[in-house]
């Protein structure tokens, strides 16, 4: 499998828009890896991870092939992972000759993108899908995939979902946005076995406490610790950090010489692992 980070940031981007903090300067002065745009991912080529606003950026950026893409997967509602305004431009008004893409969200997400995909001219063009935490559904046009939704923490007017994606013998957890995983979650992670890639939430980055919500190093930490001790995680897993916050405090070089003492990977923008 492959994943490819289109962007990896929360809400404000980084830097994040009219501030004049250390992290947004010295990253803006930096440039590179330490600038980052809204949350989003895409596995295979094919099957996107949150739709945020920055999609028509990523698109052109990445060169994103919308024949290959058939399916999307939401986390949750909020506007930096489902910005459902722009899925109206799947309609014929707007684009010519592009296959229909299948769209895939808990309660929440399942409704805003209602609103849009139900308007007469959008034609199919873009499918919404309802989702629940602990079961297990099929995407891809064969169905290759398989997705186990669980239930996250996180916000929950957003209906917050994190992902465990398998194809073939490889498998990826994708975790964003999450503080520690509900009981409910890791009781279902149990049952899934070992992991090749695991992605998780880093919002508040070398921070202290950030436990609900979100998490930070110190809180990836604790995860990972029980993955491991659960025998869903070993040495050679692919462990990122993802979904950074200029509130965190560090821009990406000095997240990575702190991430770099436990094995584990800081995402940026256009990161792609295969695993």
């Amino acid at each position: 499998m492959k994943l490819k980070y289109l962007g990896t940031a929360a809400y404000e981007g980084v830097p994040s828009l009219f501030c004049r903090c250390r992290v947004c300067r010295s990253s803006l002065k930096l440039g590179g890896r330490n600038l980052r745009s809204r949350s989003q991912a895409i596995v295979n080529d094919e099957i996107l991870l949150d739709f945020p606003p920055d999609t028509v950026w990523h698109g052109m950026r990445y060169g994103l092939d919308w024949d290959r893409i058939s399916d999307c997967l939401i986390t949750h509602s909020h506007s930096d992972h489902l910005y459902p305004e722009d899925v109206e431009m799947a309609s014929p008004e707007y684009t010519e000759q592009h296959s229909p893409i299948r769209f895939y969200a808990a309660l929440d997400g399942y409704e805003r993108l209602r609103k849009v995909t139900d308007r007469e001219f959008m034609k199919q063009q873009a499918i919404p899908n309802l989702i629940e935490p602990g079961k297990r559904f099929c995407i891809g046009t064969e169905g290759q995939y398989s997705v186990l939704p669980l239930w996250a923490n996180h916000d929950p007017s957003t209906s917050p979902v994190i992902y465990s994606i398998s194809c073939g013998d490889k498998r990826m957890l994708y975790a964003h946005d999450s503080g520690i995983f509900p009981e409910a979650s890791f009781e279902r992670l149990a049952g899934e076995g070992h992991f090749d890639l695991v992605s998780l939430d880093c919002t508040g980055c070398l921070s202290k406490g950030w436990r609900d919500g979100h998490m930070c190093l110190e809180t990836n930490l604790e995860v990972l610790e029980r993955m491991r001790k659960m025998q869903l995680i070993d040495d050679q897993t692919v462990v990122v950090l993802n979904h950074f916050s200029h509130n965190g405090g560090q821009n990406y070089e000095e997240m990575q010489q702190e991430a770099d003492k436990y094995g584990i990977l800081v995402s940026y923008d256009g990161m792609e692992i295969e695993f």
